[in-house]
């Protein structure tokens, strides 16, 4: 196997290990949170992230991907460190200065934004809070972005399980010991201080972790090689940074706003329909909060995959490496269809059983079911536009978003207030079907070898009758085999042990549906463990 592929395997899988930490952690807060908050106050806490999606996208989101693409990029040229750390410094200083602005904002103009952006005055007092952690984030993320660049997964990992410790333990501890007779209004105020809490303690992890790196490249010798390139300068090294920040900081910007417009859009518009304020907030918060965490919790695999793609593609786009590239776009197909495929078949057969045992709600688990067929092209869709953002296509993947985002809005606007929820659902399946085709039409160039001399059809190229035939087809065995043995379990045992049902089932769902690919031949690591990239060989760009 490749040194670079080597590196994107290491990392996908240690940031999937921590991610599932993480997400596992996440999840029982979020029927925490369920709990304790309600469905309306939990639809009202999950208004804030449709602002702070907006601040953290100006002053981090597309700053972090920028500086991991050009150092990734810089460090494969030359290795130059003083470029390198830079490149890196102006980066944190411009995105600070930014983090800065947006929280001195927040603070003076949190009221306007509750009530004429999110249309909804209860939130002015959440926004102030979530202003205070602007800069803590903004630092984590640079710095997050600089260790993705030289494709070092480590401190970002360990930094995703210390926010996620340190934001639940403040909630726990202020709801249990401190407040204990809190009203629900104090404990969503409380959860929005977790958010705080969390994102302070990863940013001082991180500090101290990026000090502690500096000092030992200084003390193994680097100094010399600081000298050695100070003069050469790193101009073209920071203008690439700067012009691919603000391409992809303006590009996620407007793909934020359509976020947040259909956000807001729709507790309105569910309004439109009939229901009630409150009405239409639960259903919001049930969507967002309930719904939606069993949707992404698989996704914790494809969006650590995503997150080490774009370097690694940046790398390989920068050699001209066009193997690499195809075989990066083959990899993430074929393993984000294969774990799609196998969420879509759980949350068909087991969503209502979810929505009532996880968080005693029948709405959840009737969306879940509904939005199962979502999950193949929403895993999928993370990886591909990852690998298009790492070709530097920033405008290609903008446009298509941006096409698969109105497609929702449509929805929203046109046949929620006549139809209600369930077009909204339909649209959310329409409009991430939409999504993953231009992709794919986009990188087709990629996915196959030519007929030419020059390229040769490999196992790396996708197997769609092994990617998607077999796989559905072993959803048949899987589903009838786990529930008929979830009925069992519950006809023998009482109903108070239902969860332990539904894992017991979910096991046994998961362990057929991977022996049918194991021995059908889906799942085969072959063509990772080839040792050396150039045997076959591939056009150079």
């Amino acid at each position: 196997m490749g040194t670079m592929a080597r590196k994107l395997l290491k990392g996908t899988l240690l940031l999937t290990i921590t991610g599932f930490v993480t997400r596992i952690l996440g999840f029982f807060y979020r029927i925490y949170l369920a709990d304790m908050l309600g469905a309306h106050y939990l639809g009202i806490y999950q208004l804030i992230f449709p602002v702070y999606a907006i601040c953290f996208t100006i002053y981090g989101a597309g700053i972090q991907t920028a500086l991991s693409q050009v150092i990734a990029s810089e460090k494969n040229q030359n290795d130059n460190v003083c470029s390198v750390m830079k490149i890196f410094r102006t980066g944190t200083a411009i995105a600070l200065l930014l983090a800065f602005g947006l929280q001195f904002f927040m603070w003076w103009k949190a009221e306007w934004i509750a009530l004429h952006f999110v249309m909804e005055p209860a939130l002015t007092p959440y926004l102030r809070i979530m202003a205070v952690f602007f800069p803590f984030c903004c630092l984590s993320a640079c710095i997050n972005g600089y260790y993705y660049g030289i494709q070092d997964a480590k401190i970002p990992a360990i930094t995703q399980v210390i926010e996620q410790i340190f934001r639940i333990f403040f909630v726990f501890g202020m709801t249990f010991f401190m407040m204990p007779d809190a009203t629900v209004e104090e404990n969503c105020r409380i959860a929005v201080w977790g958010l705080a809490a969390g994102e302070i303690s990863s940013c001082f992890f991180n500090v101290w972790k990026l000090w502690k790196h500096c000092r030992d490249r200084s003390d193994s010798g680097k100094r010399k090689l600081y000298r050695q390139h100070r003069q050469n300068g790193c101009s073209a090294g920071i203008r690439s940074l700067l012009w691919l920040a603000s391409t992809l900081t303006l590009t996620r910007l407007f793909i934020t706003f359509l976020n947040s417009v259909e956000t807001v859009l729709l507790p309105a518009m569910l309004k439109r329909y009939g229901c009630s304020s409150e009405e239409a907030l639960s259903i919001y918060g049930v969507l967002t909060g309930m719904t939606f965490s069993f949707l992404l919790f698989p996704s914790t695999i494809t969006n650590s995959l995503a997150v080490l793609l774009v370097p690694s593609v940046a790398e390989a786009d920068a050699a001209g490496d066009t193997r690499m590239i195809r075989r990066s776009i083959s990899l993430s197909i074929r393993y984000c269809l294969l774990l799609g495929i196998l969420c879509t078949g759980i949350f068909m057969v087991f969503g209502k059983e979810l929505g009532l045992v996880i968080f005693h709600n029948e709405l959840a688990g009737d969306f879940l079911v509904t939005l199962s067929w979502l999950c193949p092209f929403l895993y999928l869709g993370t990886a591909l536009t990852s690998i298009i953002n790492g070709m530097k296509k920033t405008h290609i993947s903008f446009l298509i978003t941006a096409v698969s985002l109105g497609v929702r809005i449509l929805f929203l606007l046109w046949a929620v207030p006549v139809y209600g929820m369930r077009l909204y659902l339909i649209g959310l399946l329409v409009s991430q079907l939409l999504q993953v085709l231009l992709e794919l039409l986009y990188l087709k160039p990629y996915l196959w070898a030519g007929n030419d001399a020059e390229t040769v059809r490999t196992e790396e190229d996708f197997d769609a009758f092994r990617g998607i035939f077999v796989p559905g087809i072993l959803l048949i065995p899987s589903t009838v085999t786990a529930k008929s043995s979830y009925r069992w379990l519950g006809s023998c045992f009482s109903d108070r042990y239902a969860i332990l049902y539904l894992a017991a089932a979910g096991m046994i769902f998961c362990m057929i549906y991977l022996a049918g690919l194991l021995l059908t031949g889906g799942i085969t690591l072959s063509f990772l463990q080839k040792g050396n990239p150039s045997a076959v060989p591939s056009r150079q760009r």
